[in-house]
């Protein structure tokens, strides 16, 4: 994974997921810290990704998968895993920041969104990717917010309760109608999601 990793992040330049993330209000700093690439020259095994979004998970030992987003118009799913691969929370590098908070997302961009405005926050892959041994990793924290999709026929807050019932201290946050946390940042400006959880920077 690292090898791969490497070589996609060297590949993002000058690619078209770089006006991709443009799109989706992530900045290259953000795309640098994150290790994003693109699947220009797949590593073997990864020929499926080619010309997809490489969104490696990071954590202090290294990188232990990665997920592929596809970049419009590209046809067939909009996400892939890697073969086998068990559900894992996106960005865990957040849970080591000394803050006495931190958000939870569904999605890794509503966590790039939301980690990008200065929050610390983690993602979990869709509805179901949440499992009941992450909630150790929520312990000890004064305040966790749970940042729910509004644009998905109610799957927001099916997750949002789902996590809730597990995660002490937690608060569930609705975002707008029509909004995941990318497209409210996207359209309202990173002050605005500061504003919904109350949280001075």
């Amino acid at each position: 994974m690292a090898e791969a990793t490497e070589a996609y992040s060297n590949s993002l330049r000058d690619s078209p997921a770089v006006e991709y993330l443009k799109s989706r209000a992530l900045s290259g700093v953000n795309a640098q810290s994150l290790r994003l690439g693109y699947v220009e020259n797949p590593l073997a095994g990864h020929e499926l990704y080619r010309g997809m979004l490489a969104i490696p998970y990071l954590t202090r030992s290294g990188v232990v998968t990665m997920r592929f987003r596809a970049i419009p118009p590209h046809e067939g799913p909009k996400y892939r895993s890697v073969p086998g691969d068990e559900p894992r929370m996106f960005n865990t590098n957040d849970l080591c920041r000394r803050e006495p908070f931190v958000c939870i997302t569904e999605g890794e961009f509503d966590a790039m969104t939301a980690h990008q405005a200065g929050l610390p926050a983690v993602g979990i892959a869709g509805v179901n990717g949440w499992k009941p041994y992450f909630a150790r990793a929520f312990k000890g924290y004064a305040a966790v917010y749970i940042l729910c999709d509004n644009d998905d026929k109610g799957q927001g807050k099916a997750f949002g309760e789902k996590v809730a019932a597990q995660v002490t201290n937690s608060r569930i946050v609705i975002l707008p109608e029509g909004h995941d946390v990318n497209s409210f940042v996207a359209t309202e400006g990173p002050d605005a999601l500061l504003d919904k959880l109350e949280v001075k920077r």
